[in-house]
């Protein structure tokens, strides 16, 4: 019986000191025969099949096969230099079943060769049984080996499951999934990518304590991968798969010509194998590669680690498809100075006004953060937050809250009472702690809290369900004001507004930027909008007035309050004050001094006209009315005629009801000319009011014109001083 043999003991070691004249045979045989019975019952396309008996035996780093014959041998040496071969061997994707199979052949080829030997028979009995004691021990450590690594697979494939579920950044997703794979059984690194406007990967997230070690190494500029197949650093794993959209794997980077410029850093940083996931969007076009790094050849193309591969890449498309495009490029060095920067504290919040419309008077500020630079310049937040995880968030809100009213503080001071909007991560609808922080500073600095608007960022990633109101009332009862920043995105909905029972809403610029192109499109969203919102009871800003016409139009539209560079540019805290005792805002609904401006009126006027298209008493009325279109021909476009001649077609059609004969002709005549006449100022005024704020001069309208629109607006358009 096996059990009854001490295959380790001074018995064993006795007999094996006589034997080892034939140890060296017979352990080349046993190797042999080891390799030869995994190849003969694998298939071509299994990894071990296209390894070279070299490549093979250093994968495996250690060979208990090789000490089966020392006499000094413990059992616990031997189980643990097996399993480290058992989790070799998984990597490369040998099945139990080979195993078994290949070790009954070894067992016989085992007592083939005792039996040659010149020993006393008792002895070669006892040198059977205890080597084959050793071969089982060996085995069972080589199963414990890969059960080891298959559990670890198994595990990391229910971590992304809650990982989906917990993180909240795309940022805190990606290095969450990487640090849970770097678990793995020899992984070595992963890393998170996207290309600059050159095609160059631009490591973003580094993870693995030796690429670390090394990142100045791992990332440097003339051996990062690119995306383009003519340049030569795009033809490996990561360009392959951005280009095909698909994963990319290598089985030995030492065998791959692509891979020649990564070669000496694989050595040095001790990775064999690699693979590149991409990450698609809704259009399935790549955002990012999230790459991975095996010490082990051929480990990303087993079964499991297939299916592994290909959750990842669900997930993570997913997750970018939900968040939508994102493609700021943050590299990994920069990444790691912002989050740095922010650790210890180097914030400066500047204010951009929010103006009513209606009074011409400051409503409130909103605070923007930046993150400052070593020479006294700032890093802006479309470059630093999407270096940030949720971690990082809570503390820009935390050290930005204390600010703003540190801020508050010292303009009440100088008799300069105002609110600040901050922005709200829409993560704070499922983190409490946000909560937490905001009433424990408000603790600590005491304020009426009316004076702070909290503004949320629409996304689709939270959604506004019990746990976001139960929130939302949570913060209500702080007393503080709640808006809806940048309707338009993401769910884009009234709906989800009232059930996240706000008190306004910031329509995003994005949709009042594309007025030159397509003026009808823009007013008629900010006016049904503007409509729908009021129905509701909530106040309507509007972001990214960056011309008079657009301040002029968003009036009209009754739009609450509006900000942008042609109002002011974002300024320090100290500046605030002597700028809002110079500013001035004067909007005449009834005498726009704009092309825009006249336009909203048109729609305005052709909304009212289609409510009394069937009472002709109602339209005589409409058109009995002074019209603000037919002011700003007379005072701001006299000599264009064409079109003073078709707004008068257009009165004369209009008096006879919207459904004369030729009245939409004459309507959309004039809409072309009023759109012609748009075109021309938008143009100029954002040449005077770049979003770039780097100056604020008056638009190189003709000097008549100028003229005439100065006169009506008082200091300059409130460009303050």
């Amino acid at each position: 019986m096996h059990d009854a043999i001490d295959a380790y003991g001074p018995q064993s070691s006795y007999v094996l000191d006589r034997v080892q004249p034939y140890a060296e045979a017979l352990t080349r045989d046993l190797c042999t025969a080891f390799r030869e019975g995994l190849v003969a019952r694998a298939g071509t396309e299994d990894i071990i099949s296209q390894l070279t008996p070299d490549d093979f035996w250093k994968s495996l780093g250690t060979q208990p096969l090789s000490r089966l014959l020392d006499a000094n041998l413990k059992e616990h040496t031997l189980r643990q230099s097996a399993r480290e071969m058992g989790r070799a061997l998984a990597y490369i994707g040998v099945e139990n079943t080979w195993l078994v199979d290949t070790y009954d052949e070894l067992i016989l080829g085992l007592r083939r060769h005792i039996e040659r030997w010149i020993l006393p028979e008792q002895e070669r009995h006892f040198l059977q049984d205890a080597l084959v004691s050793r071969l089982m021990a060996s085995l069972g450590g080589i199963v414990a080996g890969q059960r080891q690594v298959l559990k670890g697979q198994h595990r990391v494939m229910g971590d992304i499951t809650r990982l989906i579920e917990t993180c909240t950044t795309l940022s805190d997703l990606a290095r969450a999934l990487l640090d849970t794979l770097l678990t793995l059984d020899g992984m070595v690194a992963g890393t998170f990518a996207k290309p600059d406007k050159h095609g160059t990967l631009q490591y973003e997230i580094v993870v693995g304590a030796t690429v670390e070690r090394h990142a100045s190494t791992f990332t440097n500029y003339q051996r990062l991968p690119n995306i383009h197949s003519d340049n030569m650093l795009g033809r490996g794993p990561s360009g392959c798969a951005w280009r095909s959209g698909q994963v990319q794997r290598c089985l030995m980077i030492a065998h791959e010509p692509a891979l020649a410029p990564w070669r000496e850093i694989a050595r040095e940083l001790g990775y064999t194998s690699y693979a590149a996931m991409p990450i698609l969007d809704t259009n399935r076009e790549p955002q990012a590669i999230l790459s991975l790094y095996h010490s082990a050849p051929g480990y990303f193309f087993t079964t499991d680690c297939n299916n592994l591969l290909d959750r990842l890449c669900w997930v993570l498309s997913a997750t970018m498809a939900r968040r939508g495009r994102h493609t700021t490029t943050i590299h990994y060095t920069a990444r790691a100075d912002y989050r740095e920067r922010l650790a210890r504290g180097a914030l400066t919040l500047v204010y951009q006004p929010i103006v009513d419309l209606r009074s011409g008077r400051l409503a409130k500020v909103e605070a923007l953060a930046r993150l400052n630079n070593p020479d006294g310049t700032h890093v802006p937040p479309a470059d630093f937050l999407p270096a940030f995880g949720a971690s990082d968030l809570r503390r820009l809100f935390a050290l930005g809250l204390r600010q703003a009213i540190t801020d508050l503080r010292q303009w009440e001071a100088h008799d300069l009472l105002t609110a600040v909007a901050i922005n709200l991560p829409a993560q704070a609808l499922a983190d409490p702690e946000y909560l937490e922080i905001a009433k424990t500073t408000l603790a600590e600095m005491p304020m009426d809290p009316g004076h702070l608007v909290f503004e949320i960022l629409e996304t689709d990633d939270i959604q506004p369900g019990e746990t976001a109101r139960e929130l939302l009332t949570r913060w209500r009862e702080l007393g503080v004001r709640l808006a809806q920043d940048d309707l338009g995105s993401g769910y884009s909905s009234l709906l989800r507004m009232e059930r996240l029972a706000v008190d306004e809403v910031k329509i995003d610029q994005g949709f009042v930027s594309t007025v030159a192109r397509s003026p009808r499109k823009a007013l008629q969203f900010i006016h049904h909008l503007t409509r729908l919102a009021h129905d509701v009871g909530l106040s309507v800003v509007i972001e990214g007035l960056e011309s008079r016409g657009l301040i002029e139009a968003a009036t009209i539209l009754s739009a609450d309050a509006g900000q942008g560079y042609a109002i002011s540019r974002p300024m320090t805290a100290n500046a605030l004050a002597s700028w809002n005792r110079a500013f001035r805002l004067s909007v005449t609904p009834e005498q726009p001094l704009t092309a825009l401006g006249a336009y909203a009126a048109l729609l305005l006027r052709a909304a009212l006209l289609s409510l009394a298209r069937t009472r002709a008493t109602l339209v005589r009325h409409v058109v009995a009315e002074p019209c603000a279109i037919g002011a700003y021909i007379e005072t701001m476009a006299s000599g264009n005629a064409a079109l003073k001649e078709a707004y008068e077609a257009l009165t004369d059609t209009t008096r006879d009801g919207i459904d004369a004969r030729h009245h939409e002709e004459a309507y959309r005549q004039v809409e072309h000319l009023l759109c012609a006449e748009i075109q021309r100022e938008e143009y100029a005024g954002r040449i005077a009011y770049p979003s770039s704020g780097e100056t604020n001069e008056a638009p190189d309208l003709p000097a008549e014109r100028t003229d005439a629109i100065a006169a009506r607006w008082p200091l300059g358009w409130g460009r303050g001083t």
